[in-house]
C-alpha cells in the first residue's frame, strides 16, 4: 500500500523562496511550486517531518486540510465546519486560528478568524457535544487559513512554534534587533559559502549566523533541540519520528571529528557581553566550544592576522553590522572600505538597508539580492574582495 501523499506549505522570509525550494527538493519533497514568501509542495509523512526537522529557511509546515469557494462570509464557516477536525485533534487541545487574505474582497480578518473558529467549534459539538477551549498564547494546536480571491485553504501547523526558534536560544538572550535564525541561514545560502571553507562574522552579536554555519558543518538538524506541533496531533506517528530523529543524532556524531579539522569559523565583536552570549549560545545549540573561535574587538580594525585566519585564507565574511536607530556614526558605513585591504582574496557579504552602500565604501557588488529583515527591507550585498594594485587605488 502506498504512502500517503500530504499537500504542505511551506512560508519563509521574503527573498529565501528559491533556496527554501532547493532545500526541500533535497530533503524529498515532491511537485515544488515557488510563491511570494513560500513554497509548495507534496511528500509523505516522513517528508512533513524531516522538512520540520532539517529545514533552516521555512517559517513552519503547514499540511493542507480543505478548501472552498468563497462567495460570502458565511462560506467560510461553513468550509470550517464540514473539516473532520476530530481526525486531527482532540476536543480538550486549546486551539488557535490564524488567517490571512489576499486579493480578498472579504470583512476583516479578525471576524473571518472567528467565523473559522466557530467553524471548527460547531464541529466538535455535533460531534462530541464539547468544545475546544482556544488559547492565542500556549495553543496544542494551531490552524491557518488563507484566502486568496475567492478560494479559502485550511492549513495545520506541523510546526507549533516557528522553525527560526531552534530551541538553543535563552529568555535571557534577547539583544538588540537579534537576526532569526532563518534569516541568517539564508545569507549563509545565498552568499554561496561552503562547509569546508573559513567563516568569519565581524559583528557576530550573540553568534546566530556562525552558529546556524557551524550546525550546517556538523550537520546537525537545525530543530533536534525542540518539540514539534505534529507530535500533538491524533495521526502522530511515533515510531517514524524516532527513526528519524536517530538517523539525525547518528549523522552528527559522524561528523564530528572531520569538523573540528575545517578551516576556522571565526566571530568577533566590540561588545564583550556578547562574546560571552555567543560562547554560552554555541553550547546551548549542541556544538563543541571549539567549533567557533569568539574574540571580542573592533571590526573596523581586524585583518586576518588579528584574528587567527591563515594568511592564503580565501573564505567568506557573512554579516548584519548595525543599522537604522542602532547604527552610531555615518562614518561606521565609510570604514567599509577598508574591508577590501584588510580582508584580501575573501568574499564580503554584508546585510543591510542602506540601498547606496555599494558606492560609500566604493565596491562594485557581485550580486544584490532583496530581503526583509523583519519589517525592513534590506539587501544583501555579495563583494569580492580582490587585492588591491598601485593602480586600482582610488
Amino acid at each position: 500500500m502506498p504512502d500517503q501523499v500530504f499537500r504542505y506549505f511551506a512560508p519563509c522570509p521574503r527573498g529565501l523562496e528559491q533556496v527554501l525550494a532547493e532545500e526541500l527538493k533535497a530533503l524529498g519533497a515532491q511537485a515544488l511550486r515557488i510563491k511570494a514568501s513560500g513554497v509548495h509542495f507534496e511528500g509523505d509523512r516522513a517528508c512533513g517531518y524531516r522538512a520540520n526537522l532539517y529545514s533552516r529557511i521555512a517559517s513552519r509546515i503547514l499540511c493542507w486540510i480543505g478548501a472552498g469557494r468563497v462567495r460570502q462570509d458565511d462560506d467560510i464557516y461553513r468550509i470550517a465546519r464540514r473539516q473532520d477536525w476530530s481526525s486531527y485533534f482532540r476536543v480538550e487541545q486549546r486551539l488557535r486560528v490564524d488567517l490571512s487574505a489576499t486579493r480578498a474582497r472579504a470583512r476583516s480578518i479578525q471576524f473571518l478568524t472567528l467565523r473559522v473558529k466557530d467553524g471548527i467549534v460547531d464541529c466538535f459539538r455535533d460531534q462530541t457535544q464539547e468544545r475546544p477551549s482556544v488559547d492565542t498564547h500556549h495553543p496544542d494546536v494551531r490552524i491557518v487559513g488563507h484566502l486568496e480571491t475567492d478560494s479559502l485553504d485550511l492549513y495545520i501547523d506541523w510546526s507549533g512554534e516557528s522553525l527560526f526558534k531552534r530551541g538553543w536560544r535563552g529568555r535571557e538572550d534577547k539583544g538588540e534587533a537579534p537576526l532569526k535564525e532563518n534569516l541568517a541561514a539564508g545569507l549563509l545560502l545565498l552568499s554561496q559559502w561552503r562547509s569546508d571553507q573559513s567563516l568569519i562574522d565581524l559583528f557576530c552579536g550573540s553568534g546566530t549566523i556562525l552558529i546556524e554555519a557551524a550546525q550546517m558543518r556538523f550537520e546537525l538538524a537545525a530543530g533536534l533541540r525542540r518539540r514539534f506541533g505534529f507530535e500533538a496531533l491524533c495521526d502522530f506517528d511515533p515510531a517514524l519520528w524516532r527513526c528519524i530523529t536517530e538517523e539525525a543524532r547518528a549523522r552528527a556524531a559522524k561528523q564530528v571529528d572531520q569538523a573540528l579539522n575545517l578551516p576556522p569559523l571565526l566571530g568577533c565583536d566590540i561588545d564583550p557581553s556578547q562574546i560571552e552570549r555567543a560562547k554560552q549560545n554555541t553550547i546551548e545549540a549542541g556544538l563543541p566550544a571549539s567549533a567557533i573561535r569568539w574574540q571580542c574587538a573592533d571590526a573596523f580594525k581586524q585583518n586576518k592576522q588579528d584574528l587567527g585566519a591563515p594568511e592564503n585564507d580565501e573564505g567568506f565574511i557573512v554579516s548584519n553590522p548595525p543599522y537604522g536607530a542602532r547604527i552610531e556614526s555615518p562614518d561606521d558605513l565609510a570604514k567599509g572600505r577598508s574591508f577590501r585591504d584588510r580582508w584580501p582574496g575573501f568574499t564580503l557579504c554584508i546585510l543591510s538597508p542602506q540601498e547606496d552602500l555599494a558606492s560609500m565604501w566604493r565596491m562594485k557588488p557581485k550580486r544584490k539580492v532583496p530581503l526583509m529583515n523583519g519589517a525592513i527591507p534590506c539587501r544583501l550585498f555579495v563583494f569580492p574582495l580582490y587585492e588591491r594594485t598601485p593602480s586600482s587605488a582610488p
